[in-house]
């Protein structure tokens, strides 16, 4: 359930590609997606099943991996497995069903629905909590109620009560806040205007209606093809702490595979589940109330690859990490699910894309330098908004320090170029006409760097 790092902290704008890059599914494309998924993935450990589709039709599918390590299972291309906060495109687009349905609408407040839910005197709306700008505080941050008691299941109405006891963080629409204790409101909101629970509206309304039969509600019922988590340790890999079903409900709940979340969205971008407008209407930026701008509309995020826009969304629950991408110029597809929480989808799915879209993108494999070239980029490096990154030396290697994050080590792939370490973000050192050096970030393979100007 949690957010993606590319998501929230660097959702942007882009495209790169032309029209004849869609070719893809040629042998030669077919290798470079493989090599993709082997640079990234092993046969021996838990691994991942991706899928490329271009206007619904699959032109690439692969799985490598192990589906279960203690019987020795392989994964395949079909292996269903949890998806976590993926779940909350399902949930969003049930508010959206319910809202053409004139069973609610976003506006509304949720004491509607949820009148016994503490909000500190603030109205708050649904789209607040679609958007997660509604200032509600985030269940899965308190560690030990996460630890000790969604270890047991619970109704949804216990599991309200209890985490309403958390505080507000903000007046609604101040922030953004990711905030999963918003979406299991929703799961509450579409039972009261639906009648139903929230896995038979998703089952009876989305599932079956687009025959989806590998995707479930997963709760404690066997299904087919469906594989085992697992968490990376220094002594090796372990099975997760155990968190019921009952606590993610819609906001993280659901598992699928990858050919399911493929007809899951072109129906959801085509008009086959809802309206073009209330499809518009979930990709909607929100303006907050100081007028800032957040590009996560509901269960979904707009954000960027190379010079496209993508719309996208990540998720990680319980042994299980997930991200799925779409590219609406190209109507390219990209969907990444693991059973394995030391894997980054969405590096995986980016990349992937990438190579589908014939975007430019580096090598990102280690290369060796000296010392003596380390340190020549050491140094204070402004950027035009006044922001200063630092890049350090220490015994042999080189970091990256940017407000706001710790120190991040940097890998070299060229004598003037480096990586970070499950990220597709890069940085070049170059100099400028006046002789400046110039430190060059590029994020999610844009044409257009960031650039700072070394002090």
């Amino acid at each position: 359930m949690k957010p993606s790092l590319i998501v929230t902290v660097i959702a942007a704008t882009l495209s790169l590609g032309t029209a004849d890059a869609m070719a893809s599914d040629s042998k030669s494309y077919q290798k470079e997606y493989r090599k993709v998924l082997r640079s990234e993935l092993s046969h021996s450990e838990p691994g991942a099943a991706a899928l490329i589709s271009k206007d619904g039709d699959v032109i690439f599918k692969k799985a490598i991996g192990r589906a279960n390590l203690e019987l020795n299972v392989p994964l395949k291309a079909k292996s269903v497995f949890k998806i976590g906060s993926i779940t909350k495109q399902f949930t969003a687009a049930a508010i959206m069903i319910l809202q053409e349905r004139g069973k609610l609408s976003v506006t509304d407040d949720i004491h509607k629905y949820v009148p016994n839910f503490l909000t500190d005197g603030h109205v708050v709306t649904i789209e607040h909590l679609l958007t997660h700008t509604s200032g509600i505080a985030n269940y899965t941050e308190d560690r030990e109620l996460m630890l000790k008691e969604a270890t047991a299941p619970a109704t949804l109405d216990e599991i309200l009560t209890r985490i309403a006891q958390h505080p507000m963080k903000f007046q609604p629409g101040d922030d953004m806040a990711y905030s999963n204790t918003g979406y299991l409101l929703l799961g509450k909101i579409i039972e009261v205007a639906s009648g139903q629970s929230y896995a038979e509206f998703i089952d009876e309304q989305i599932f079956q209606k687009l025959d989806m039969k590998n995707s479930h509600y997963a709760g404690r019922k066997v299904i087919k093809n469906h594989v085992s988590g697992y968490d990376a340790t220094s002594n090796g890999y372990i099975t997760p702490v155990h968190v019921d079903t009952s606590w993610p409900h819609a906001a993280g709940a659901l598992s699928s595979n990858v050919f399911d979340l493929n007809t899951w969205f072109y129906a959801l971008a085509n008009e086959q589940l809802i309206s073009e407008q209330s499809y518009q209407q979930m990709l909607a930026p929100v303006t907050l109330n100081d007028g800032r701008i957040s590009n996560y509309g509901y269960g979904i995020a707009v954000a960027t690859l190379g010079d496209y826009q993508v719309i996208t969304h990540n998720g990680g629950i319980n042994g299980f990490v997930s991200d799925a991408l779409y590219v609406p110029e190209e109507a390219l597809y990209v969907a990444v699910l693991s059973n394995n929480t030391n894997i980054s989808p969405p590096v995986l799915s980016q990349r992937l894309a990438a190579k589908a879209l014939d975007i430019n993108m580096p090598s990102f494999k280690e290369v060796s330098l000296s010392d003596e070239q380390l340190r020549a980029f050491a140094g204070d490096y402004r950027l035009q908004n006044g922001a200063v990154y630092t890049v350090a030396y220490y015994q042999g290697d080189l970091y990256f320090l940017q407000q706001g994050w710790g120190y991040q080590e940097l890998y070299a792939m060229s004598p003037n170029s480096f990586f970070f370490e499950d990220s597709n973000i890069y940085l070049t050192f170059t100099q400028n006409s006046d002789g400046q050096a110039v430190l060059n970030q590029y994020v999610n393979f844009s044409s257009t760097p960031i650039k700072a100007i070394r002090q």
